[in-house]
């Protein structure tokens, strides 16, 4: 049912079986949960005809999978790929595309949004996944034969399930949709390394002056350093929360730390950065701060307006047959209520545009101005 490859010629004949083929699935093994890097187990491949299971702890250099996963003449399919595109960034330097993620592909056939993989292959294929193996140690060697069987599986049915979804996005005409929206997958990993973006993940950031949220930028960026160099989890160096209350206090010192959350390890082993960090961040000239970040609370002006854009979601998504989710997400709605300007007009913001302009922004468009009227 597979190749195990754990050797140089083993890769090279991955490769060169791959060469006249233009969908590849790819599935990766892996472990995080004490480490910022992934450490990977086991990557899997899958050509239409033959299955890889590629174990990077034995070979010494993987640039031609790197070099495969690269080519832009091949389409390579995942489930949920965000932790694979990390996987592969770190390990092999290298984000895969173009992207055809199954997940993605579910949501816009309407059959689910988020959809688990055993759900999909359950939905398309009539086949049940066995969870055993989800939680296995991918590091251990030898790996078991049930481990083997269940990751060559896992790619082998991926491409099933890409078959019968691709044939029905063709048929219903929306098999471009999935693929401008998993295009943007490989930018989003891209950006997500630049430490001085960090903080544009923490919600409550919202909430902050702009002399604060210019704190919490560069604490942010001082820890992302900081738990890259140590490997180990963010939370590891400092939480989000504890942060967030470095960044609102107006005179940082370990006393303030202490009373804010920070523990006495903290303090006595990154107090001293962090409250140079933070001190520079506040004395640095207000043009040199980062832009507003998106408001999060709630429009309470606007709650009918937002009430009336759910409704058009629902109705809109019921006749494309879309999970409302994949159409616009209520964050999405109120960043276009956010931009109405005094005349009462309303632009689409960027992620509301692209497939969703026709699918569902100008009938979102539409519909407030119906309701100005």
């Amino acid at each position: 049912m597979f190749q195990y490859v754990d050797t140089q010629a083993g890769l090279d004949d991955l490769v060169a079986s791959c060469e006249d083929r233009t969908v590849l699935a790819i599935d990766t093994e892996f472990a995080r949960s004490h480490t910022y890097y992934p450490e990977v187990g086991l990557i899997q491949v899958y050509n239409g005809s033959t299955c890889f299971l590629v174990d990077p702890l034995a070979l010494e250099d993987l640039g031609p999978l790197a070099m495969l996963l690269g080519d832009a003449s091949k389409l390579k399919l995942f489930h949920a790929c965000g932790e694979d595109l990390e996987v592969f960034l770190y390990a092999l330097n290298v984000v895969p595309g173009p992207i055809f993620d199954t997940q993605v592909g579910a949501a816009v056939l309407g059959v689910g949004f988020s959809m688990s993989y055993q759900n999909l292959v359950s939905h398309f294929l009539g086949l049940t996944i066995p969870k055993e193996q989800t939680r296995s140690d991918w590091l251990q060697r030898p790996l078991s034969a049930a481990q083997l069987d269940y990751a060559a599986l896992d790619v082998i049915h991926l491409y099933e399930v890409y078959e019968k979804q691709r044939g029905l996005l063709e048929s219903e005409d929306k098999l471009g949709w999935v693929m401008e929206e998993c295009g943007h997958f490989g930018d989003d990993i891209s950006i997500n390394q630049d430490p001085s973006l960090v903080y544009q993940r923490i919600k409550s950031g919202s909430r902050l002056s702009p002399r604060e949220l210019n704190v919490l930028r560069e604490v942010c960026a001082w820890r992302e350093v900081k738990a890259r160099a140590h490997n180990v989890p963010r939370n590891r160096i400092v939480d989000e929360k504890s942060l967030v209350a470095l960044s609102r206090l107006p005179s940082p010192d370990k006393n303030a730390l202490a009373d804010v959350g920070f523990s006495h390890r903290q303090v006595r082993k990154f107090g001293d950065e962090l409250i140079r960090a933070a001190t520079l961040a506040r004395e640095a000239p207000s043009a040199s701060y980062p832009p507003p970040m998106e408001d999060t609370r709630s429009l309470a002006d606007k709650s009918a307006r937002l009430k009336r854009l759910k409704e058009v979601v629902e109705a809109r998504a019921a006749e494309l047959r879309v999970a409302p989710e994949m159409l616009a997400r209520r964050r999405h709605l109120e960043q276009l209520l956010r931009t109405e300007d005094g005349e009462g007009g309303f632009e689409l913001p960027a992620p509301l545009r692209g497939w969703r302009r026709d699918a569902i922004g100008e009938h979102l468009i539409a519909a407030l101005q119906d309701d100005a009227s």
